[in-house]
């Protein structure tokens, strides 16, 4: 397996403190502010990292979990599962041709969605507050976009789409501690959290998972996550449903370990995933295990 490993300079570190003092800082100074990553290449186009931030003054970490997708490589598969698989765990995704996967959308006990969801072109039934967070949609030639408010209607060209709650980096400016202090202790706890971004030029897909609720791992403020997302060079990003539910799997192993409270995996709504043909047997997926 390949490993590329970038160096962390100190200018990171001034980068960080900032960020927690809530003082101006730009995109530019936050892309230059590499975080030291060493990139597993599961196959072409997708690699893998898993970072570990000590806390000063704590034996605990910060632990990270990165999924870099090529959306021009031409044999990877982006998808969000379907509306009949919600429910699942994602150890039901563990299965060719799904080499990656990463739970999706905020749901209600029924399994409804917050926000406007589309799985390979089909609007999910319903949906509630769609008009309320940020959007990540996808076109079934990967055209993707991050959209920071959500339209009244869907677009009738997204193949995939699903809604997240707050904004983490927008036009390559992370939120701030500031940001989360206003929105209450959803943003301000340290909780797991999954979320997802894309470069400028919209060529690359990012993945981040958090893990945390464990004796050694602590989770992530929404603030904190974000300035690390734009430390390397993600340029708009959302927040995805997380604590409990923060779960990514790569090559049918699952590269985030459960809080120390919720040993079993939970059933999620939805996914998105990345896969090696254009065309999942969702109906073998969904199967009842």
């Amino acid at each position: 397996m390949k490993l590329i490993s970038n160096r962390r300079s100190r200018w990171a570190s001034v980068v960080l403190a900032l960020c927690f003092l809530a003082q101006p800082y730009s995109a530019v100074a936050l892309q230059n502010a590499q975080a030291e990553l060493a990139w597993e290449q599961i196959r072409p186009g997708l690699l893998y990292a898993r970072q570990d931030i000590p806390i000063e003054g704590y034996a605990t970490v910060h632990r990270l979990h990165w999924l870099r997708l090529s959306l021009t490589q031409p044999d990877l598969h982006l998808g969000l599962t379907p509306q009949a698989c919600a429910g699942l765990r994602m150890t039901a995704l563990d299965r060719t041709p799904i080499v990656a996967s990463l739970n999706a959308s905020f749901f209600t006990k029924e399994f409804f969605t917050r926000g406007h969801t589309v799985s390979q072109g089909t609007l999910w039934a319903g949906n509630y507050r769609t008009l309320e967070g940020p959007l990540l949609a996808c076109t079934a030639d990967r055209q993707c976009e991050v959209l920071h408010q959500a339209p009244v209607r869907v677009a009738p060209q997204w193949s995939h789409a699903a809604a997240g709650m707050h904004s983490l980096v927008q036009s390559g400016v992370p939120r701030t501690a500031a940001d989360d202090a206003q929105c209450g202790t959803f943003c301000t706890t340290a909780h797991p959290r999954s979320a997802i971004g894309l470069d400028a030029r919209r060529q690359t897909m990012v993945w981040v998972a958090a893990e945390g609720r464990q004796q050694s791992v602590t989770g992530m403020p929404l603030a904190e996550l974000a300035m690390h997302m734009a430390m390397n060079g993600v340029a708009d990003a959302i927040n995805f449903d997380g604590g409990g539910s923060t779960a990514l799997h790569v090559d049918a192993v699952a590269r985030t370990s459960r809080p120390d409270n919720e040993p079993q995996a939970r059933p999620v709504a939805n996914a998105w995933t990345v896969s090696t043909q254009p065309d999942v047997d969702w109906a073998a997926v969904c199967k009842p295990q």
